[in-house]
């Protein structure tokens, strides 16, 4: 009986967790987040996929016995597949929020810090789609060889909502910071 209840206490604990890193999540990407244009593969490398596999490794260390107990206790390849592909999954999810969250910000304050370092610059972009009919509304552009957008509210995209994008050029005021990422200071919609 005890054991029942020192689990359920842990599974509460480990689920307002998540739901905390959750909301923190959510809070940083809407509210705190540098808007940023660019794109370079080590970020993708050492930014996301390293923490997040190596939160992956560490909480399997940690819930190690859980899962032993878990695959021991069932029988048969699809739920042995079910249940990894869930595992994994849950541990993905929980990786990404902790471990990723933790790189993705210092590394948005270290670009934040070199971006303020560096004089501001003027690019132009073509628009490439007034994403106007559906959340997120945005203006979809290309940076660099690259598709870029900027998430923005109805009332900036809805002038363009019927418009040829291909009309259109986008005006951006930037930094240059970390690797081939820039901060965006301010935009706007310009015809050609």
């Amino acid at each position: 009986m005890k054991q029942k209840k020192r689990s359920s206490r842990l599974e509460k604990k480990h689920y307002r967790i998540i739901i905390g890193l959750t909301i923190f999540a959510v809070v940083y990407y809407y509210f705190i987040e540098p808007k940023t244009i660019g794109n370079d593969i080590r970020y993708q490398v050492y930014i996301f996929w390293l923490p997040t596999i190596l939160g992956v490794i560490l909480l399997a260390i940690y819930r190690r016995t859980f899962l032993l107990k878990q695959f021991a206790a069932n029988k048969g390849f699809v739920m042995w597949a079910a249940m990894t592909f869930f595992y994994l999954l849950q541990g993905f999810l929980f990786s990404y929020l902790s471990f990723g969250q933790v790189a993705k910000m210092s590394w948005d304050y270290l670009n934040y810090q070199t971006g303020n370092q560096n004089l501001s610059e003027q690019v132009t972009c073509n628009v490439t789609r007034f994403w106007a009919k559906r959340r997120p509304y945005s203006f979809d552009f290309e940076f660099n060889g690259e598709s870029e957008s900027f998430r923005v509210p109805y009332r900036d995209v809805k002038p363009y909502r019927d418009k040829d994008p291909k009309l259109y050029e986008l005006e951006i005021k930037v930094r240059k910071g970390l690797w081939n990422y820039y901060l965006v200071d301010s935009w706007r919609v310009l015809e050609k």
